[in-house]
């Protein structure tokens, strides 16, 4: 069969190649190609169809921008040439050969010509402000690949899209996917292909074969081929579509309230350009709503400043929100976010109770900025998951085959006494305690929260802190926890819910600890054995914090209510003052990690206990208990019912 064809001038304004009913418009860098013949092999059903050398008078620098008239077909593939050299187009919709997961075909993958006829349904992005955001990061494959996850296509992003009720319920506003890009999973071994030569060669045929060929990369990140505008083919359900079906994932997802954000890394290889052509591509075709951003040399000024990305969330460690916004104007919707490690080990380190961690803590829980977002996490895919955290004291890397020489050995963890799983109902106990306590300090703090997927219902990963290449249980979630972890999950839920009702614990402003409304309180105030005075000492080990809700507003417009939290990681119990309240307000317990010695909450006087359930009105309420390594939430409302009554006394 011959291809008919003809060649004529292109557009340079849209790196890549898109086709057309007509044809194919390409527009694509050949980087050191003076003096050699380049062009584009055309595939059909797996065998070359034509070989089409680009005249160089369509040649702009290192890019030839043109267009070939000829009859499309919907399964033509290809690849480039310049010279003897073949590769893969950078810029490919979609990637044939890499289909089957975990699996490295001979021949080069080839691009394939992607369909632009998806119906979005007048989608829109949502634009949710980081101050009400909750994130939620988890892995495509990783999500639903366990068999106890009953989703009908596993590990796909079909079955992440069963999952959204799930996500509805436990209060996620959006998701934070590792890599669904076209990434190579096989890792080779060098130290194997090494001692093949030598054998071949006749040489050190003594020596021992290495332990491992190859090894999985679930993670998504490395230096390996990818391709970064065309999605994961083996997470798709029908692997022949998987562009249709992440956009049906994204579209549903939208529906029901929840934004997607895809982690990228980029290598020092990849140019600013096209970092940003990547990001365009996303936003444009798959409407992604953000971006969490890996890499020593991404450009986040450029990035920040594009006009295309000015509703699209960027995280980043270092977002550059100074040289963005020049004169720290406010920008109306804040984009840029700052992703850190200072809260996640601040925070294991106040959670195991070291010294010198109040006022780091104090000042991480009202850390926010105007400028820009600020994610807080304490676990994420590099390091412990929550329920491994308070099991292990060291990282238990040994199935990654590296002597369990990878991974961090900075962990900031405990083991409650036992490494490990246990059956011991005392070591128990204080776990499912130490982990409320850690998920209370991510939910009630300033910053943007993300959970860790799992977290929630006490997934572990046996102690390994660095489950790169495990494609198994290790890393696929199992949803039999929710039943065993049933007190976890719905503490978790209560968290989100407590968090979303009250816009003092999430404000756009950072807290001033001043009294700037003249209301007799600050925004923000430090209390302990006595009201209005905390000790930041290094030795102590807790605090309370007062937060006044005359300065936010509720969606309805009413003022929020006072909401006081005490923090006590310390293994000894201690007792807190209560702040004095306004006129017929009351405080109310909300939620604890830990049960409250019932007397601790009567007055002084020793009177009449009075319940933790019930309100602890404030003529009565004066101090109260928290016992070792817990956490207590108190909520101080205004009681119109019982002054109503009073008056009618």
């Amino acid at each position: 069969m011959t291809l008919e064809y003809s060649i004529s001038a292109g557009h340079p304004f849209c790196m890549g190649v898109m086709s057309q009913t007509n044809g194919i418009h390409i527009a694509m860098p050949f980087p050191e190609s003076e003096g050699k013949e380049c062009g584009v092999l055309l595939y059909k059903a797996g065998h070359e169809l034509a070989r089409i050398v680009f005249p160089e008078c369509y040649k702009m620098g290192e890019v030839y921008v043109l267009f070939i008239n000829m009859q499309m077909e919907a399964d033509y593939t290809y690849l480039f040439f310049c010279g003897e050299e073949q590769f893969t187009d950078p810029y490919a919709h979609i990637i044939r050969g890499r289909e089957k997961w975990g699996r490295r075909k001979e021949d080069r993958p080839r691009a394939a010509f992607a369909e632009d006829t998806f119906d979005w349904e007048d989608d829109m992005p949502l634009r949710i402000p980081y101050e009400d955001s909750v994130l939620y990061s988890l892995h495509v494959r990783g999500f639903t690949k366990h068999a106890s996850s009953q989703v009908s296509a596993r590990g796909t992003f079909a079955g992440l899209a069963e999952k959204i009720p799930y996500l509805q319920q436990l209060g996620i506003t959006a998701i934070e996917c590792m890599p669904v890009y076209e990434f190579d999973e096989i890792i080779p071994n060098p130290a194997y292909q090494e001692s093949l030569k030598l054998r071949d060669n006749g040489q050190a045929a003594y020596l021992e074969e290495p332990a491992w060929k190859q090894r999985i990369n679930y993670w998504g990140f490395g230096d390996g081929e990818t391709y970064y505008m065309a999605p994961k083919a083996a997470y798709a359900k029908d692997p022949q579509h998987a562009d249709r079906e992440l956009k049906l994932l994204i579209r549903q997802l939208h529906k029901n309230g929840i934004e997607i954000i895809l982690q990228m890394y980029f290598s020092p290889r990849y140019t600013q350009g096209y970092i940003r052509e990547v990001l365009r591509y996303w936003v444009s075709c798959y409407h992604v709503d953000g971006f969490h951003l890996f890499g020593t040399d991404i450009p986040m000024r450029l990035l920040g400043t594009d006009p295309y990305l000015k509703h699209t969330k960027l995280i980043h460690e270092n977002p550059e929100a100074d040289a963005v916004y020049k004169g720290k104007k406010i920008p109306y919707y804040r984009n840029l976010a700052c992703y850190g490690d200072a809260f996640r080990y601040d925070a294991r380190r106040f959670l195991k109770g070291d010294e010198g961690m109040l006022s780091v803590m104090a000042e991480h829980m009202r850390q926010n900025s105007s400028l820009e977002g600020v994610i807080n996490h304490i676990t994420d895919y590099r390091g412990f998951t929550l329920s491994d955290l308070v099991s292990y004291d060291r990282k238990h890397n040994e199935e990654n085959g590296e002597d369990n020489r990878d991974g961090s050995d900075y962990n900031y963890s405990w083991n409650c006494g036992v490494e490990g799983s246990s059956r011991k109902r005392a070591i128990l106990q204080i776990r499912l305690a130490q982990r409320k306590n850690a998920l209370a300090m991510l939910f009630l703090s300033q910053g943007t929260p993300l959970l860790l997927a799992g977290d929630e219902m006490g997934r572990s990963m046996q102690g390994n802190n660095n489950a790169y290449c495990q494609d198994n249980k290790i890393n696929w979630l199992d949803w039999k926890l929710l039943e065993k972890e049933a007190e976890l999950f719905t503490y978790t839920k209560e968290l989100i819910r407590y968090r979303k009702e009250h816009p003092i614990l999430h404000s756009r402003q950072t807290m001033q600890i001043m009294d700037s409304l003249s209301c007799g309180y600050p925004d923000l105030s430090y209390h302990a054995e006595q009201a209005w005075y905390a000790h930041f000492e290094n030795y102590y080990r807790h605090m309370a914090v007062l937060y006044c809700g005359m300065y936010e507003k509720k969606p309805d417009g009413t003022e929020d209510d006072f909401i006081y939290i005490i923090w006590n990681m310390h293994w000894e119990k201690h007792t807190f003052a209560l702040p004095t309240l306004p006129q017929d307000y009351d405080w109310t317990v909300s939620m604890t990690t830990k049960e409250i010695p019932q007397q601790d909450t009567a007055d002084k006087t020793g009177k009449e206990e009075k319940p933790v359930e019930a309100e602890i009105s404030a003529e009565q309420a004066r101090e109260i208990t928290a016992l070792g390594r817990s956490v207590i939430v108190l909520t101080g409302k205004k009681q119109e019912f019982k002054k109503k009554k009073r008056h009618k006394k």
